[in-house]
């Protein structure tokens, strides 16, 4: 009898063990899920990022910008950034925002490296880029800020273009 009662209580230490280490690992998973969740949300720039509010560039920046987009992009989009409402997209105002609306910086910087000049696509310097989209957010009315753009994709990822505050 005493030999019962030892295997009986045994196998309920053990049966209680269980059902702890179940939860352990329910509550594991729940974790894990949330975790991944967050690295998703931060991977898509859509998290808790800054926008083109925020101050991205510098007006240093935007000055450099404005000079390599006068050689290098105003031919086809024209001076007032506004493209011929065709063929040549607008880089500035409602139609460019539109466009671009909740997408990430990193977005628009590989598309504009990877098209244009578009007799020559990634035919410029980086920092070309990123200053002539210097120039593209200041034309858009964003405010500068007290750090140029960088080619830093994680960055640059993090950064959402918004029509508004």
């Amino acid at each position: 009898m005493n030999r019962q009662r030892d295997l009986f209580s045994k196998r309920s230490v053990w049966a209680g063990s269980d059902r702890w280490m179940s939860v352990v690992l329910v509550l594991l998973g729940v974790i894990l899920v949330a975790c991944a969740g967050r690295m998703v949300v931060s991977a898509q720039g859509t998290g808790t990022g800054k926008t083109v509010w925020d101050g991205v560039y510098t007006p240093e920046q935007a000055t450099r910008g404005k000079k390599l987009y006068e050689t290098s992009c105003s031919e086809c989009h024209l001076d007032t950034l506004q493209g011929d409402g065709a063929d040549v997209p607008a880089l500035a105002d409602a139609a460019f925002l539109d466009e671009w609306q909740d997408q990430p910086v990193d977005k628009l910087f590989t598309r504009i490296r990877e098209t244009m000049p578009q007799d020559s696509p990634s035919s410029l310097s980086t920092q070309t880029y990123l200053d002539i989209l210097a120039y593209v957010f200041q034309s858009n009315k964003f405010p500068a800020g007290k750090e140029e753009l960088k080619r830093d994709a994680d960055a640059l990822k993090a950064i959402t273009i918004k029509k508004t505050k």
